[in-house]
This record gives structure tokens, sequence and C-alpha cells, in this order.
């Protein structure tokens, strides 16, 4: 009981904060026996897991989908409706992801020796990339400024997310902030951004992998654990995001990243 708390708690925090939900869910993964922890595997995990994650930022942001949906009347005239307009930016940036995951998502596939090791890297680059993108870029656009070419950008970029360690949060914030976004901007893109990533993913892993998430023709409860514990721990660190960047910078998590490199480097060469 207590590994899946952790596990929900890892997940959760680390999926919206620029910090990579998968190099944490992979040394977790590797840290701790999940076999012998839990009736699901570490993939079942993974989904389970993303779609409680998924329903949290869904929740946080309904006046934004409900917007869009009530915009779809007024489909072809985007332009009408705000929202509307910025869910067809979010996905064209997804569309990047959706591609070179799909051909090219195994190849950044590495031996479990190697994994500590890139994850570690990974985030203490990527996170010194944030630190500069975020301190020096200037703030010369906001909402209204999003147009199809920047958000194609941000969806390339987001590619380098498939790196184990780079995290989709952080990707998507050095894109943003790159090119002179507002911090709060930058969040609430890249969060919405997550809800076509995330399910996009789960849908993918569920088709093509064999996954036992029924038992006895009933919803394992165990799943079902996972999935409300990662929506509350979602919710909360959504929250605590927003908030976060409201008044400060992005310190504090290229700070965490370059320990949290350190430790894994180190880590990897005592393995």
């Amino acid at each position: 009981m207590l590994f899946l708390v952790l596990f929900c708690l890892v997940q959760g925090f680390s999926e919206f904060l620029p910090i990579s939900s998968q190099g944490h869910l992979l040394v977790f993964n590797t840290f701790f026996n999940v076999t012998d922890s839990s009736s699901l595997s570490i993939l079942e995990l993974n989904i389970i897991s993303h779609l409680g994650s998924l329903l949290a930022v869904v929740i946080y942001y309904n006046h934004f989908i409900l917007s869009t949906i009530k915009g779809l009347k007024i489909f072809f005239r985007p332009d009408l409706n705000k929202n509307l307009s910025l869910s067809f930016k979010l996905i064209i940036s997804t569309i990047p992801i959706i591609i070179v995951g799909y051909y090219f998502g195994k190849t950044f596939d590495y031996d479990n020796d190697f994994l500590l090791l890139i994850i570690g890297i990974s985030s203490i680059v990527f996170g010194i990339i944030l630190l500069v993108v975020d301190k020096f870029c200037l703030l010369i656009r906001n909402e209204e400024s999003m147009n199809y070419k920047l958000a194609l950008f941000t969806g390339f970029f987001q590619c380098f997310a498939l790196i184990p360690g780079v995290s989709r949060a952080g990707a998507n914030m050095i894109a943003l902030r790159a090119i002179g976004f507002n911090r709060n901007f930058t969040v609430k893109y890249s969060n919405l951004l997550s809800i076509p990533v995330i399910l996009g993913a789960a849908i993918y892993l569920f088709v093509n992998e064999n996954n036992n998430l029924f038992v006895d023709n009933a919803l394992n409860l165990t799943a079902i654990y996972v999935f409300v514990l990662s929506f509350v721990f979602s919710i909360i660190f959504i929250h605590f995001l927003i908030s976060w960047v409201r008044r400060s910078s992005l310190l504090i998590f290229v700070l965490y990243r370059i320990i949290f490199g350190t430790f894994l480097i180190f880590v990897s060469f005592e393995l």
C-alpha cells in the first residue's frame, strides 16, 4: 500500500512540474520491485496513473475545455473564440511528438545499466537550459501572441521529451520561454498540452501491450486506488506550479533537476 502511495506521489509530483515524470518513474522502478509490491505491472501502473493525471488537468482547466466545446459551433471561425483557437494550436503542437514517438520512440530505449546515467545527464543539461531561457529571454509575448508557427516550434521541441530525464513540461517551458512567452501562459500551455499527449500515450500503450486491468469482469481495485491517488496528487501539484510561477521564477525546479541529476550520475557509477 505504501508503495502505491509513493508511486502516485511521484507521478503527481513530476508530471506537470518541469522535472520529468518519465525519468522519476523509471528511477522509482529501478529502486523498487514493482512485481513484488503491486498486483499490476509497471506498464499498467504507468497507464492508470497517467489517466489519473489526465483527469486532474481536465478538471482543473474545465472552464477552458467547456468554452472550447461550446465554440465548436463556430468551428470554421476559431478566431471568434480564443479558447477554440488555442485548442487548434495545441493540436498543432501535439502532431510532431505523435509522429516521432510512434516511429522512433523505441530508439530512445536504453539498457538499465545506462539508463540512470542518461536521466541524470539529461536532467542537468536541460535544467541549465531552462535556467538560461527563463532568466535571460525577454517577456514579449502573451496568450494572444501564440500562432501556428510558434505552436509548431513548441511541438518540435517537445520531441526532446522522448529522451529519458528531459521532461515533457520542461521541454515545453524551454521552448515557450525561449520565444518570449510569459511564465503564466507558458505553464498554462504546457499543462493543456499534456491532455492530448497523455491520452495518446495511454491509448498507444493500452492497444499495443497486454494489460490485465480487469479481473473476473470487475475493475481491479488496485487500479482504482492508483487512479484516484494520481488524480489527487496531480491536482495538488498543478495548483502549486501555477501559484508558484505567479510570484517567482523557475529556479527552484532547475536546482532540483541539478541535484536529482547529480545523484543519479553518482548512483549510476556505484551500481
